[in-house]
């Protein structure tokens, strides 16, 4: 017995001080991981790679992480939030492990196994309904804090938010810039009838619905929070991936006619476009994340026909779209109303990109879970 446990010992300090070695031993030898051709086809097909920004491009996420998750640390590590140099360093370290995606997608599968299908586990990823995937990170937002509706705004958060939107658009007007602002709800409050039972909806009021009552109530912004325009279009068709964070073309598509309405008093139906189809199925960030890649490579990419667009809607205008990683499928549908289109995220946002793109509107955009970041001075820093 005590022969067999010293070798369980053993074999336990080997694996875990040979994962580390083998990792340090690899980054004398690097190799190419950036995306192949084909692959950022479909990516910029379906909004992931900015429009045309090569200069502003972020770097491809770590295995285990999503493309915001990235931006968010490297804004932490930039404002000094609690990132310092050694731990970044520690992270980036973690995520280059040998064997790291491997390993997580056979606990992955494991869980999967035992449960019948019913849970993964996963720090950042939960298996819903309908084999849909929903993000439950606390690294990247809090997107389960607001499904649950247990994270509003106090009042003095809400008018601060508030002012700041309102004195970036009066700044924006001065420049005779045309100014709209958009929070895309998160997919977890979309397809709630997915979410599993385990996770209660404590209020029905997230604080993105919050914030938008708010600002419509004491401001005259067009600030858009596209709930119901997504609920109302997801009956007529798939407009999340299953896979993924974000919203397809499609669910892209009812955001922008949603403030196209408050803006302009336009509006065109779901159905009154055609989209493209690409026939491959692809792997969605959250089973990258989760390591199960392999198992639902099945999201269907749509692509917006712009021929098929409603010519009554278009715009000959340049647009700047300073979003998060939703504004590139937001951007790749815009360019169907739009003379041009141009997206920045806005940790890239600099003050000399009005005259670099010498815009005519401004949209601003930040996913329910940084709803916060509306409050940041954004586009008026110099």
């Amino acid at each position: 017995m005590k022969s067999r446990n010293k070798w369980i010992t053993i074999v336990f300090l080997v694996f875990i001080l040979a994962v580390p070695a083998a990792t340090v031993i690899r980054g004398f030898f690097p190799k190419d991981d950036s995306p192949s051709q084909e692959q950022l086809g479909i990516l910029e097909g379906n909004g992931t790679v900015q429009n045309g920004n090569a200069e502003s491009q972020e770097p491809p996420p770590a295995e285990g992480e999503s493309s915001d998750t990235v931006s968010t640390q490297a804004s932490a590590e930039n404002k000094d939030s609690g990132f310092t140099k050694l731990q970044v360093a520690i992270n980036g370290f973690t995520n280059g492990l040998l064997g790291r995606s491997k390993l997580i997608a056979f606990n992955t599968k494991l869980t999967s196994l035992l449960t019948g299908g019913t849970y993964i586990e996963s720090t950042q990823v939960l298996l819903g309904k309908n084999d849909m995937f929903f993000y439950k990170t606390e690294l990247d937002g809090h997107p389960l804090w607001d499904y649950m509706g247990i994270n509003h705004f106090a009042d003095p958060e809400l008018a601060s938010i508030a002012a700041n939107i309102v004195a970036t658009r009066d700044h924006l007007k001065e420049k005779g810039i045309e100014f709209y602002a958009m929070c895309v709800p998160n997919k977890e409050i979309i397809y709630q009838e997915n979410m599993p039972d385990t996770i209660a909806q404590v209020n029905e009021i997230s604080r993105g619905e919050q914030l938008e009552t708010y600002i419509r109530e004491n401001t005259d912004l067009v600030f858009v929070y596209p709930k119901e325009e997504l609920r109302e279009a997801k009956e007529k068709a798939q407009i999340w991936y299953n896979t993924d964070t974000h919203c397809n073309q499609k669910g892209s598509f009812a955001c922008m006619q949603a403030l196209f309405r408050e803006a302009y008093g336009t509006w065109a139906d779901l159905d009154s476009v055609q989209f493209d189809i690409d026939p491959t199925g692809i792997s969605g960030d959250l089973v990258y994340i989760a390591g199960l890649d392999k198992e639902y490579p099945k999201d269907i990419v749509y692509v917006l026909d712009t021929d098929s667009t409603d010519k009554a809607q278009y715009h000959d205008q340049v647009l700047l779209f300073v979003g998060d990683s939703f504004g590139g499928f937001l951007s790749a549908v815009s360019k169907g109303y739009y003379k041009k289109v141009y997206w920045e995220h806005p940790d890239a946002f600099n003050y000399e990109m009005y005259e670099k793109y010498q815009p005519d509107v401004v949209i601003l955009e930040w996913a329910e879970r940084y709803c916060e970041r509306f409050g940041e001075p954004t586009l008026i820093r110099k």
